[in-house]
């Protein structure tokens, strides 16, 4: 009698990449649309063409069993593959990837780093489709997709075509959250936000004092506003104040969002830096300065400034506000403040042109499918406020990134 001896460890080598040929070419994985079964569709969350796949793709495991159940009852089961182009993330990646080179993107021009960073995400986009069949994933690659397809980048600038169109979107020059390092802009929703701690500078403007965390930025100051009910300042209301080392005169106006228990409850209206003080000068027609440039550079200032980065002219102006005997106090701060999902690097508010999407529009129709039954959140008690609240005070969300990959 023959023996027949088991190998000690499995080797999924030997067998793994059959079955699948097998799965593959008797078509198991294939859709076929039926009138008179049900119908059941997930999209796979598109994996990043720019990196192979990591442990958390693993979960895609959980989608595979519900397609494999809804085969098993006989609906007509389509598990839909694809590869997302991921054009911030691709470039940061890529970005890296030079890096560890000793390289820059600034060392090529754009259609030779665009063409660079095809090569690397077809080379990992091949990578990704290899590591789902490996793993065994049931999706109908008969279907496959990739975000940069002509035709779908046809239907995206036909999508953004239609919204200028309605009026929707618009090119217009509004405060962005800035990544000075990574050299874009990023919408409202891409900025995480961590507590660091700082100061609370106390400055002298003549008749008033004001708080800030940020002196370096008081040449782009154009007004200082107060609560109209605080009766400290009632009386300084329509005069001037004045920004010290410039000596510049700056009106005192009053209005009910300023918060009289925070600092001194005199706030310096600076809209080139701050988003707050950009919807407070929209609304009083004020000034708008620019003296932080998108490196990060102080412009538009006293010589002795410009050029500096802005630590380096928060400490400068530091110092000349002491020698002026402008400097009131500084006082120990824990805030909040906005920092680059990808490098962490400090945000920085600035003024560039940039193409938003008018949301409030699009908020009313998603308000009222909430409210009325429409589209049910899920709990209620815990997340319904927060989405209310969010819908009701959203901005215009800036759409533009300066980057070369994408369509």
């Amino acid at each position: 009698m023959k023996k027949f001896e088991l190998n000690k460890a499995y080797d999924p080598k030997q067998v793994e990449d059959k079955i699948y040929q097998l799965w593959e070419k008797s078509g198991f994985f294939k859709a076929q649309a039926a009138s008179n079964k049900k119908p059941f569709t997930v999209l796979l969350p598109l994996p990043n063409a720019n990196d192979p796949l990591h442990v958390g793709h693993g979960l895609f495991t959980v989608e595979d069993i519900m397609i494999r159940y809804r085969r098993m009852l006989g609906e007509s089961t389509l598990w839909l593959p694809g590869s997302d182009h991921a054009g911030i993330e691709t470039q940061f990646v890529f970005e890296k990837k030079l890096a560890k080179e000793g390289k820059s993107r600034f060392d090529f021009d754009r259609e030779t780093l665009y063409k660079m960073i095809f090569d690397f995400v077809e080379k990992n986009r091949d990578i990704n489709r290899q590591q789902l069949k490996r793993l065994g994933f049931s999706l109908d690659w008969s279907r496959y997709h990739y975000a940069l397809e002509p035709k779908i980048v046809e239907f995206v600038l036909n999508t953004f075509r239609k919204l200028h169109e309605d009026k929707l979107i618009y090119r217009g020059e509004r405060i962005v959250n800035f990544c000075t390092k990574c050299g874009t802009a990023f919408s409202d929703l891409e900025v995480e936000y961590e507590e660091r701690d700082d100061f609370f500078y106390f400055l002298d403007y003549g008749i008033i004092k004001i708080a800030t965390t940020r002196p370096e930025t008081i040449f782009a100051d154009v007004a200082i506003a107060v609560n109209p009910k605080d009766k400290r300042y009632k009386n300084l209301v329509g005069k001037n104040a004045t920004v010290p080392i410039i000596n510049k005169k700056i009106p005192i106006i009053a209005d009910k969002l300023i918060d009289a228990d925070f600092g001194t409850g005199a706030l310096k209206i600076t809209p080139g830096h701050d988003p707050f003080d950009f919807e407070i000068g929209q609304k009083y027609k004020l000034e708008t300065i620019s003296v932080i440039d998108r490196g990060g550079r102080m412009i538009n200032l006293p010589k002795e400034y410009l050029g500096l980065k802005v630590g380096e002219a928060r400490s400068r102006v530091i110092e000349d506000l002491k020698k002026e005997h402008k400097l009131v106090k500084i006082d120990p701060l824990k805030h909040s403040v906005g920092i680059c999902y990808r490098c962490k690097n400090k945000i920085e508010p600035i003024i560039i042109p940039q193409w938003f999407v008018k949301i409030k529009t699009l908020a009313e129709p998603a308000i009222k499918a909430v409210k009325s039954g429409q589209v049910k959140i899920y709990p209620k008690k815990r997340f319904e406020k927060m989405y209310f609240n969010w819908m009701k005070n959203i901005r215009d969300w800036n759409v533009s990134r300066q980057i070369v990959w994408g369509p």
